[in-house]
């Protein structure tokens, strides 16, 4: 019998030039996330975006070092397998991140309809309930433009936690909507660390930061510029 590997996330050693969108990159990373860690990362106040969560789904190529899921290297994955395995991967976004041309709805579903085989109508169902734990009345059925950006916050970590997804990458998750979203959130992440997702919280909000509900596994904090490198601030014991 096969057994999953117990590394989820690992980066050994990984640098990342800095990108066009943040001017920011990574310098000698190294993190190993297992099945119920959460690594809280705390960002400069001025930072809105570094290519953290990039890096750890394969979407840019280290320049040295090796970033790997579930004991596979991004870099020798062929591209089904890739795609494969970040359906495996729930993400809210810092910045935009929703296809203009389909419904909320569809953008919400779109990768358990693309990765998975179940029937849609569990799928929506899902959606459905996790709306309601996020605080929205409904599954939101109209165009991304026509939605509040709170209510876009909202609908973001419903697709994120869609699927019960091994690894959880949250960029800034509560912006612009801490006080309704901290407390479903804090849940539904704990909820998803007991069934043995690892979570990767990167966040500027100093009320994240201090939360003690959240039990995190190890904290960091990022320095430097552009050359972004993270340091364990604390560990759990």
């Amino acid at each position: 019998m096969m057994h999953a590997p117990a590394d989820i996330l690992k980066f050994h050693d990984v640098t990342i030039v800095p990108d066009s969108e943040s001017g920011l990159g990574l310098s000698k990373l190294n993190s190993t996330l297992a099945a119920g860690d959460l690594a809280l990362v705390l960002l400069a106040p001025e930072q809105a975006r570094i290519p953290l969560a990039d890096a750890a789904e394969g979407l840019v190529k280290p320049e040295q070092g090796t970033g790997t899921f579930l004991g596979e290297d991004w870099q020798t994955m062929t591209v089904d397998r890739v795609m494969r395995q970040r359906g495996r991967i729930g993400r809210v976004f810092e910045g935009e991140s929703w296809l203009s041309d389909l419904y909320v709805d569809k953008n919400i579903t779109l990768a358990q309809r693309h990765h998975t085989r179940r029937d849609k109508k569990e799928i929506e169902a899902e959606a459905i309930e996790l709306c309601h734990v996020f605080g929205l009345p409904e599954l939101p059925r109209g165009w991304p433009s026509s939605l509040q950006g709170q209510d876009l916050q909202k609908a973001a970590c419903v697709r994120a936690f869609l699927g019960a997804p091994v690894l959880l990458l949250l960029e800034n998750p509560t912006r612009g909507v801490y006080a309704d979203l901290i407390a479903p959130l804090m849940k539904t992440v704990n909820d998803a660390r007991r069934r043995g997702a690892a979570v990767l919280w990167t966040t500027n909000e100093p009320g994240v930061w201090n939360q003690p509900e959240l039990r995190a596994t190890v904290r960091y904090r990022m320095r430097g510029s552009p050359m972004q490198v993270m340091e364990a601030a604390e560990r759990a014991a």
